[in-house]
Formats: structure tokens, sequence, C-alpha cells
């Protein structure tokens, strides 16, 4: 079957689109892509579903782009937008626009393409759309307001449209916004639907915007099987949250690049700050922080410069969104919700369980439980996207159990091989770490997690928009900006950044292949990695012993003896 299977060279693209996807890595179209680019290069609407990390973003952006090609090929006509691309959310229109830009690496001055989805003055973005750039990115409200400002005309030239993550346009208050932008639109142009579910909002996006589609039902699960993606629960209740997160990181039972889920803004610094107390970095994604900011730390996350992000899984949704005024409503109440968001500083256009592509994700482990089965399957979907294999983990309380049997009943019903798994981990073998846990949690009081949230919002808009234009000119320094340093407004105790040797010796029941358990030979190393560490945050030491009397340092004088010698006896 493998033979069967058509490759990009066979389906008419373009030498430099088809240059720019080897350059990428894609020996081989995902089946998505596989079956919807012949049948969009054909000229027919679209509306697939794919479950999430299957790849539609290239699915659709390469038809687009070789339509583009053709058409400037064949027919000499005078630059305009040819395509609008609709997303949900910002960090979804910045990754669509990195995409295409890939996938035009050879062809840049043919196809261009401009993201307007941030939150950036309609002045600022004015001159980009007065250039008619090919491709026009953005979410439904800020298009409109360009519409509207008649920044932006599509009535004459536009040939194509792409609405992306389709089933959550009406969700995030879009629907006046995307009803008044199709009033603008010209009556024949192809269209393209997107989504990893079929909901009724997606059904009714359907009979506004399609024309005769063809409809492509591609995967019969939402999330892949179980042969790639493992997943598990464990019952516990808060406490014991915090005690299972701890020894699962610092014990390093969980290993790789780890998006951790919780419910609430809050939750987000008061587990970071809990971290920070045992030495483990990790940063925070949430809907306050500014839209570079939050784009950064993706692309830094995907680059491997951080092994753990605690993000936000915010119930906005059912929110009324002020995207979904109109233009001029917008103008009159812009001094009371500027940019979008609302009294919270929540950014409603904030997305980050959905869509947005998060790369070589190895677990996802949902500290607080989704509040539906769509957010799970999304929540989930950010690890074994394309052929990778992933896990995830859930967090049970008694409170969240109901929900679980939703989750359970769809999964089964879908694919009987992605019902969740009980992980089998002994808790009374951790309890050795509860004493460590609650001296920990004895400083992350609400007043620290107001302190630490204040603190990162401040440090993130000074990075941000002061030093946007210094970055802009020396970019290398932009990769030097790290989003994971430690807040931690209250003291941090130093004696609970190691793990006392009697405590490492845990035998749990879990699986070994998903989340192993320590070795004999990993212990030693990790021992020598902590007192390495160690060894190098007492090198100030040297210096007091050349020119003072070492024995009024004593206390840490012998720690700094026991470590290097501990050290060479492990070696």
């Amino acid at each position: 079957m493998a033979d069967d299977r058509l490759c990009f060279h066979e389906m008419g693209l373009d030498d430099r689109l088809l240059k720019a996807i080897a350059d990428l890595g894609w020996a081989q179209p995902t089946l998505i892509q596989e079956k919807a680019v012949p049948l969009a290069l054909e000229g027919k609407d679209l509306l697939a579903r794919a479950r999430t990390g299957s790849g539609k973003t290239a699915a659709y952006a390469i038809p687009v782009i070789q339509q583009i090609l053709t058409s400037k090929q064949t027919v000499q006509g005078e630059q305009a937008v040819r395509a609008l691309i609709l997303v949900p959310t910002k960090e979804l229109g910045h990754q669509v626009q990195t995409m295409i830009r890939q996938l035009t690496a050879y062809c840049a001055k043919d196809v261009r393409v401009a993201d307007i989805s941030g939150k950036t003055e309609l002045s600022a973005q004015k001159p980009i759309l007065m250039e008619k750039p090919d491709i026009v990115v953005g979410t439904p409200s800020r298009v409109q307001v360009h519409i509207s400002a008649q920044n932006l005309v599509l009535h004459s030239s536009l040939e194509m449209l792409v609405i992306d993550e389709a089933d959550l346009l009406f969700s995030f208050g879009f629907e006046a916004d995307l009803k008044n932008l199709i009033c603008h639109l010209p009556k024949i142009y192809q269209a393209f639907l997107m989504s990893a579910t079929l909901s009724d909002d997606v059904q009714a996006l359907k009979e506004l915007v399609l024309h005769n589609p063809v409809t492509l039902k591609l995967e019969g699960s939402n999330l892949p099987g179980s042969a790639q993606l493992q997943q598990y629960t464990v019952k516990c209740e808060e406490d014991e949250k915090f005690l299972l997160i701890y020894a699962l990181l610092k014990l390093g039972l969980v290993r790789g690049k780890t998006l951790i889920f919780v419910g609430m803004l809050d939750r987000c610094y008061k587990l970071k700050l809990f971290l920070e107390q045992f030495g483990i970095p990790a940063c925070v994604l949430n809907s306050e922080l500014p839209v570079h900011s939050r784009c950064h730390i993706i692309s830094q996350f995907n680059q491997g410069f951080y092994d753990y992000i605690i993000a936000t899984d915010e119930q906005v949704l059912s929110i009324p969104s002020a995207s979904s005024q109109s233009a001029e409503d917008k103008g009159k109440k812009k001094k009371k919700k500027k940019n979008g968001k609302n009294k919270t500083g929540k950014d409603k256009e904030y997305g980050v369980s959905r869509g947005v592509d998060f790369q070589n994700v190895a677990n996802v482990i949902n500290f607080d439980f989704p509040t539906s089965v769509e957010s799970y399957i999304h929540r989930v979907g950010r690890t074994a996207r394309a052929d990778n294999r992933g896990t995830a983990l859930s967090f049970v309380a008694h409170s969240e159990l109901s929900v679980l049997e939703e989750v359970e009943a769809s999964l089964t019903g879908d694919n009987a091989d992605c019902a969740l798994k009980p992980y089998a981990f002994k808790m009374e073998e951790i309890q050795g770490f509860k004493y460590r846990c609650q001296d920990a949690m004895r400083a992350v009081t609400r007043q620290a997690v107001k302190e630490a949230r204040i603190k990162e919002i401040k440090q993130e808009l000074l990075n941000s928009q002061k030093l946007k234009m210094y970055f802009e000119d020396n970019p290398r320094d932009l990769q030097l900006l790290r989003h994971d340093k430690a807040l931690h407004p209250a003291a941090v105790k130093p004696h609970l950044r190691n793990v006392p040797e009697y405590l490492k010796e845990i035998q749990g029941e879990g699986p070994a292949e998903e989340f192993p358990l320590h070795r004999k030979e990993e212990q030693t190393q990790n021992r020598v990695t902590e007192l390495t560490e160690s060894l190098h945050q007492s090198a100030d030491l040297t210096a007091r012993w050349r020119c003072t009397d070492w024995r009024r340092y004593s206390a840490d004088n012998h720690c700094f003896l026991f470590c290097t010698t501990r050290i060479f006896m492990l070696h």
C-alpha cells in the first residue's frame, strides 16, 4: 500500500515549492495532504476533518501557494490579495505565516504573506496591506476592522478563502464578524474549512461559505491509537497533585519536552512557584502575556530551550467577546477594551491547546483535568503528532470523575484502542516527599502568586514593547532571552533543590517505557550531575579559601568538600 501513496512530485507542484518541501524534510505527504491537495488544485471546495497534528496547515497552504504561482504565470494582472486565511487565535496566525514563509522560501518575490492577527496598531499594519500581499492571515475581527477602515479590499480580487480550526470560530465569538466579512467577498471563490472536529458550528459555517464541497473524514478517531499515544490517568486530590508532579519531574520519571495544562491563570503561577522551590525551571504561557512573548516562548520551546511549559486552558469561550462587535462599536469602546482584552487583561484571541504546533512534545500532563471532551482532545493532541510517539497523563480529582467518564465513553466509541488506562503508581511510596512539598507550599502563598503574576507580566511587557526595535536589530540577543527564569517573590529554601538518596529508591509499577523509573546507572549519573551543580554553585568558596581563614566558613566548606569527595568517589 505504501507504493500506492501519492508523492509530492506527482501532484503537479511548482519546482520552487517542491524544493521548499524537500528542505522541510517532508518525504511523503500525510494522509490529509495526499487527499486534499489534488482536490484543491482541481478547484473544489473542501470540508476536511482530520485529527490534530495530521498536517492540515500544509494541506491548504500548498494548494494556495501553487494556485497563486499558476495564476501569476498565466495571467499578467496587477498585484492583489488573492487568498484570505482566517484563524481563531493570534498564535495560530503567527504559526500559519511561518509555515507559508517556509514553503515560499524560493518564490518569496512572487508570493507574499502578511499576518495581521497581532495587536499592532492599525496604522502600523496599513502600509503592509497597501502593498497588497498575495496572502493575508488574520482573525475575523481584525480582518473586519481593516475592511471597515478600507485598508483591505477583497470583493474584486479574492480567489481563495481558508478557515482554519473552524470549530473554534463561533466559540470565540466571531460569528457576527464572519457574517459581516462574507458580505465583502466576491460571489465566486474557492473555500476550505479545516477542523479537528465536525461540530454544529462547523456545519453552520459549511452552509455559510462552501459551495458543493467535498467532505474528507480521514481518521475514525480524534486521537492516535495506543501504539502511538499512551493515555493514563491517576486519581488524586489537590495536595496529591503537587506531590505527584514533584516526584515525576524531580526523579526523572517524565522525560522529554512536556506540556503541563492547568485550569486557571493563578494556578499557572502557583505551580511555577512550587516547582521553583525544587530548582525545576518552567515557562508560563497564558492570555495575559503579550502576543510577541507567547509566540517567542513557543518558538524557543520548539527549539529545545525549555523542557516544561505550564499553559492555561482558560474558559474564555463563553465570555461575550469584544471581537463579535461591529467595527464601529469597537471604535467607541476602544478606551474601555483595548486590544481585544477584557477587564482582567486576558486576550480573548489566545489559544494554546488548539491549533498551535508544539513540536516534538513527548508528554502532556493534565494537572487539572479538562472540562470537556473537546478540550481533552485538543490538549492531548499536542503530543503524538504526525508519526511521533507521545504520552498523556491526567490527574483526576473526585469532582472531575464525571468528565473523565465522558472522555472515556467518547474515545472508546471512536476506537477501543484509544481508551485511557490507570497509571499504576504507588502513592504511598512517595509519601517521604510529602514533608518537602509541605515546606514548598508554605512559601507559595496567595500574595506570592499575585506578586509573581505581576512581575512576569511587567517583564514580558518590557521585553515585548520597549526592546522590540532592539531585538529586530540584534536577533541573536533575542535568542538569549529566556522565559523560564525564577520569579520566587518568596525565599527559596536551598535544601529542597536536591533529593536525598533514601527518597530515590522508589519501586513504581507504572509503564516503564513511557514514564521510566530510575535504574542504578541513571541514579549514579543524576547524583553526579546534581553534585556537580552544587560544586559550581559553591565555586565562590574557593576564592574565600585563598584569601581568608577557611575555618570561618566551616558549614559551607564542609558541604563543598563533601560534594567534591562524593564526585570523585562516584567517578
